[in-house]
């Protein structure tokens, strides 16, 4: 064994050699097939209790970077689960069992051991033009139901099969979308794309035309890229934008028109779309709304810069209205959940926190529901 190698590295190496998967000497696997492979073979392996400790590995790492609420968007269908009733499957980094993916969370919960708040978007992609999964969630799951650590909060990012890996655009869209709106459920849908934000847009408008969607939360998130127009339609609804800039990545290049979305005046919040997309550490995507950087040190999305200010609201502040909780989450105030972050240097200070060193921002204390749960100033 090499000097300073793990000992456990040797026994990681050998169980992926024994599943065929190649490690590299720096310890990497390949991207796509390898990296599926590599999924399965510990999917296979993978017991409910390593499950619970992941899921509590994350919300410590969430806490660590400051973010004390946490949205799930869902999952692609992973083949082979059962009662899908014909929706879209695909075996991806990014699927699950739809049915099971929280039984993990909510042990924890039950077991008063949740250190970081998680909001669900139920996501379902129907092929059938009755919606018969979407049908079946609005019709037998409680919207809004839960309590300050876990809650239900909507439907997104897909209510419906969509035009990605091949899929064509989908013609029972406008049939799922009413019927979460008849039922009165939040939703965001999925967009990187002109095309997608067309489709999305003139589907919200059909819907709205006979179920007004302005007290409903509907968002679009991602968007790549928009234009002043789709921006007007959207708040014309009383519709929104999530952003979630992972352009910043290096080799990425340009990204949402921040500047010009926050100035239309539509209601805005961002996000990381972490964690197979992008990272959960939210100073990524701060320092990136602020420099308009990428990670590389290349400005790629200029003219379009927020302030530290406006970057931190739509984190924070804004983001609240998406699940319905804007008079719970998001600030500091009397009568909100006790969530507060002391983090690592002053944010607001360019002196002490130049553009270059957002990034490097922690938290050093994390308060989630009034109890500490990440503290590293007791250790100083």
């Amino acid at each position: 064994m090499p000097r300073g190698q793990p000992p456990d590295r040797t026994r990681r190496r050998a169980f992926f050699a024994s599943k065929g998967v190649a490690v590299s000497d720096t310890g990497q696997i390949a991207a796509n097939a390898p990296s599926m492979a590599a999924l399965n073979a510990l999917r296979a392996a993978q017991t409910f209790d390593d499950r619970k400790r992941g899921t509590a590995d994350a919300m410590v790492y969430s806490a660590s970077v400051g973010v004390t609420t946490n949205t799930d968007m869902g999952a692609f269908n992973l083949p082979g689960t059962p009662d899908l009733q014909g929706s879209f499957e695909a075996d991806t980094l990014a699927s699950a069992n739809q049915f099971r993916m929280y039984d993990p969370v909510l042990a924890l919960a039950r077991e008063g051991r949740m250190t970081t708040r998680l909001r669900i978007f139920f996501l379902t992609m129907d092929t059938r033009p009755d919606v018969p999964v979407l049908t079946e969630r609005l019709r037998n799951t409680f919207g809004d139901f839960g309590d300050g650590m876990v809650k239900v909060s909507g439907i997104g990012e897909f209510a419906t099969q969509w035009p990605l890996f091949g899929q064509a655009p989908p013609t029972n869209y406008a049939a799922a979308l009413q019927a979460v709106a008849k039922a009165g459920w939040a939703f965001q849908q999925h967009s990187l794309s002109p095309a997608e934000n067309e489709l999305t847009i003139s589907t919200f408008e059909t819907v709205n035309k006979t179920t007004p969607i302005k007290d409903l939360r509907w968002s679009l998130a991602h968007v790549g890229s928009i234009d002043a127009a789709g921006i007007s339609r959207l708040k014309a609804m009383g519709a929104a934008i999530a952003v979630h800039p992972f352009q910043y990545l290096a080799g990425g290049r340009g990204g949402p028109p921040l500047r010009t979305i926050v100035d239309s005046g539509i209601k805005v919040g961002a996000g990381s779309d972490s964690a197979q997309i992008s990272t959960l550490n939210p100073w990524n995507m701060i320092s990136y709304m602020v420099t308009g950087r990428s990670s590389d040190g290349m400005l790629i999305n200029a003219g379009q810069q927020l302030t530290r200010m406006e970057a931190l609201r739509l984190y924070t502040a804004e983001n609240g209205w998406f699940l319905k909780e804007e008079r719970d989450l998001g600030t500091i105030e009397t009568g909100k959940l006790g969530d507060l972050v002391v983090l690592s240097d002053d944010y607001f200070n360019p002196m002490r926190v130049p553009d270059d060193k957002i990034r490097s921002l922690r938290s050093v204390l994390t308060v989630v529901d009034g109890r500490v749960v990440h503290d590293t100033l007791s250790a100083r």
